[in-house]
C-alpha cells in the first residue's frame, strides 16, 4: 500500500510462548518483503492501547498486532476513532478474530497481506461506552475457560480450550441474570451469557452462530443450565453452534443490550480475563468503527 507505514505491536507471551517461538521468523519475513516498519514489545496488560495511540501520533498509517486476540483487542482499543487501520499477524492460542475476517493463519501469508490487502470496515462491541471488543464479551463458564487456558503450560490452541470445557462442565456453578433489549427482557440462570460481534470464540466455538462483524449488531447467547452429565452432551452441539433450538438457550441480536445481576460474575473480553463495571453494564454496537486490512 502507496505511502504506509507499519507500526508493529508485539505480544511476545502470547499463544502461551508461540509469539516469541516464531517472531524472529516473522522479522526475516517482513525484511524480506521490503516492507519498512517499526515495532515495539509489549511488557504490561493493556500496554499495547497506549502504544497504538502513541504510533499513530507518530504517524503511522498501519497498526500491527502481532499475537492473539488479546492483543488484537488492546491495539484495536488504541485505533478506534482514529483514522489508522488495524492489521493482524496471528501467534496466540485461540485466533478468534481471524476466522471472521479471513486472515491467513500462516504468518507468511499474513505478513503479504499487509502490503497486498485490502481495506474492510467491521463493527465494534462497546461495554458502557468504554472499552471495545472485537470478538466477544464472554460471561460463565466460557470466561472460566478463557482463565484456565491461560494457566496451562503444554497445551495450546483448540485443544486446550477444549480440555478446559470438560473440565469446568463439572465444576461449574450458574449464575442469574436479567436481560433488557430494545423490545425484549429476560430473566435466566445461565452457565453462558455470551455479547458477540463474531460468531467464535474459545478457539472455535460457535457460541454465536449467527453473529456478522458488519451487521450492526450485537448477538446476545444465553444458555441455561443443564444436569452435569447433559452438560456434556451439549458441550460439543455449543462448539458447532447447533444449540440455538434447545428450549434452554435463548439467543437475540439487538443495538444494546443492558445486564443486571446480583451475582458475581466471571468474565473475559476476546479471550482475556476481564472485571466487569459494577451495578450492571450496557453492551452496544459501534457500527463500522474499525478499519482493517484483509484479504
Amino acid at each position: 500500500m502507496e505511502n504506509s507505514k507499519y507500526f508493529l505491536i508485539v505480544n511476545l507471551i502470547a499463544g502461551q510462548g508461540r509469539c516469541k517461538e516464531i517472531f524472529p521468523s516473522i522479522k526475516k519475513e517482513l525484511d524480506r518483503s521490503g516492507i519498512e516498519y517499526d515495532l515495539h514489545y509489549t511488557n504490561e496488560p493493556e500496554e499495547a492501547t497506549d502504544v497504538a495511540r502513541m504510533g499513530i501520533e507518530s504517524g503511522f498509517t498501519h497498526i500491527v498486532a502481532v499475537g492473539g486476540d488479546g492483543t488484537v483487542n488492546e491495539v484495536a482499543n488504541g485505533v478506534v476513532g482514529t483514522e489508522a487501520i488495524l492489521a493482524v499477524i496471528p501467534a496466540g492460542t485461540g485466533n478468534d478474530f481471524i476466522r471472521m475476517t479471513g486472515i491467513p493463519s500462516d504468518y507468511r501469508q499474513a505478513v503479504r497481506l499487509l502490503a497486498h490487502g485490502r481495506e474492510r470496515s467491521i463493527d465494534l462491541g462497546r461495554i458502557n461506552d468504554q472499552r471495545y471488543f472485537v470478538n466477544g464479551l464472554g460471561i460463565g463458564i466460557d470466561a472460566q475457560v478463557a482463565q484456565d487456558v491461560l494457566k496451562m503450560e503444554r497445551m495450546r490452541g483448540a485443544v486446550a480450550y477444549l480440555y478446559a470445557a470438560v473440565k469446568e462442565v463439572f465444576k461449574f456453578k450458574a449464575f442469574s441474570v436479567r436481560l433488557e433489549g430494545s423490545d425484549w427482557s429476560e430473566e435466566k440462570e445461565c452457565i453462558s451469557l455470551g455479547f458477540a460481534n463474531g460468531k467464535y470464540c474459545g478457539g472455535g466455538f460457535k457460541l454465536a452462530p449467527l453473529a456478522q462483524i458488519d451487521d450492526g449488531k450485537i448477538d446476545v447467547a444465553a444458555i441455561g443450565d443443564f444436569p452435569v452429565l447433559e452438560r456434556l452432551i451439549r458441550l460439543p452441539q455449543a462448539r458447532k453452534g447447533k444449540h440455538l433450538k434447545l428450549s434452554r438457550v435463548s439467543y437475540h441480536q439487538d443495538v444494546k443490550v443492558s445486564l443486571s445481576s446480583s451475582d458475581k460474575l466471571i468474565a473475559h473480553i476476546d479471550g482475556e480475563p476481564y472485571r466487569l463495571p459494577k451495578g450492571g453494564f450496557s453492551v452496544s454496537v459501534a457500527p463500522s468503527a474499525l478499519r482493517v486490512v484483509t484479504p
